[in-house]
């Protein structure tokens, strides 16, 4: 199975929301969703299903992703414990208990967990931050992740281990 981590794009500040949970993202995290989502989908990869943190920044994210990937007919669901502040590690990953050897599931949450994820996967102390919109491969053998990229929002670039 393949794992597709991806923090969710820029969102508003505090200040222009009535709360964390609603905040949406701006014009500029629109774009650059769009783009990420666009060079993703250069990769031939092919979405079993889109998993999203509850929070408007990540199903925007999360939507974004799924129109920008060609073929891709859902679902897209949205799971609690992918937000910034419930859920554990292990409730966060319980969609990964159902999947299939062949499937590439994509996850779209937050900093901390997200590295969070990251590094409970592969095994790791700690993982590198993401910053908005950057996705990372991994792949699970074994119940074990491997780092495979990580992609620059900025540059568009895939950096390799």
């Amino acid at each position: 199975m393949r794992v597709l981590l991806l923090r969710h794009a820029e969102a508003v500040d505090m200040r222009s929301a009535p709360t964390d949970h609603d905040r949406w993202l701006t014009d500029s995290g629109r774009q650059t969703a769009t783009e990420v989502g666009k060079a993703l989908a250069t990769l031939d990869l092919r979405y079993s299903c889109i998993y999203t943190s509850p929070l408007v920044r990540a199903v925007q994210t999360a939507e974004i992703l799924a129109v920008t990937h060609p073929g891709f007919g859902g679902p897209v669901e949205v799971q609690a414990a992918l937000s910034s502040e419930v859920g554990s590690t292990a409730q966060a990953l319980e969609p990964l208990e159902h999947a299939a050897d062949d499937d590439l599931i994509v996850m779209v949450t937050h900093m901390p967990k997200i590295s969070v994820l990251a590094g409970h996967l592969c095994q790791l102390p700690t993982f590198p931050s993401f910053r908005t919109s950057s996705a990372c491969l991994l792949s699970i053998e074994d119940g074990k992740g491997r780092f495979q990229w990580m992609l620059d929002p900025e540059t568009l670039e895939f950096r390799r281990p």
